[in-house]
């Protein structure tokens, strides 16, 4: 689970509770002052959690994992390396707050964030997955406030900008153009 940020209009710092599993990308509320997971179905979405809160892994699906902790009595744990070591992986470790995006801007979603990721075509509203907390979901609502985004394209690959011939641009791609997974959809937040 991962987000691009392309534009941002706002990015504001929330406390989190420290017990609650968030990746950034998800869809995130406000619960007793403290940052969660939306809930499924919310309407009170705040943002897009900008920082990741997790205990054991990070799932960020564009950088490399090294091992953690390797003994000979302890097995090997392996870590993404897109984040801060010094905070073992978990953004809001040092701060006790989460970055959330708010007020507009254009992000680019992993589609393993969304409930439906083929079926999101350019011009779908998107709100809160009825299925799972925190997650992206289609919405037919024309009444802003009941969707969240606008997806401007379908899920795609992402040009990195290292050098390589996966694009038309020159660069090796985040994602795969043949796969139905492992792309990600571009939005604009409309919150």
């Amino acid at each position: 689970m991962a987000l691009i940020v392309e534009q941002h209009v706002i990015a504001d710092m929330y406390p989190i509770a420290v017990a609650t599993t968030i990746s950034a990308g998800m869809l995130v509320e406000l619960s007793s002052g403290l940052i969660v997971a939306a809930t499924t179905g919310s309407v009170n979405a705040i943002g897009i959690a900008g920082d990741s809160n997790v205990a054991n892994t990070q799932t960020t699906a564009y950088s490399a994992e090294v091992v953690i902790g390797a003994t000979d009595a302890d097995t090997a744990r392996t870590r993404w390396t897109s984040n801060r070591v010094s905070d073992m992986y978990n953004e809001t470790l040092g701060s006790g707050k989460m970055t959330v995006y708010h007020g507009g801007g254009k992000f680019w979603i992993s589609d393993d964030l969304v409930e439906h990721p083929g079926n999101v075509l350019a011009g779908d509203k998107l709100a809160v997955s009825d299925v799972t907390a925190g997650e992206w979901g289609e919405t037919a609502s024309n009444t802003l406030g009941d969707f969240i985004a606008i997806a401007v394209g379908s899920g795609q690959e992402y040009p990195s900008g290292v050098p390589g011939t996966d694009t038309t641009d020159g660069s090796i791609a985040l994602g795969t153009a043949s796969a139905a997974t492992n792309n990600w959809v571009p939005i604009v937040l409309r919150i």
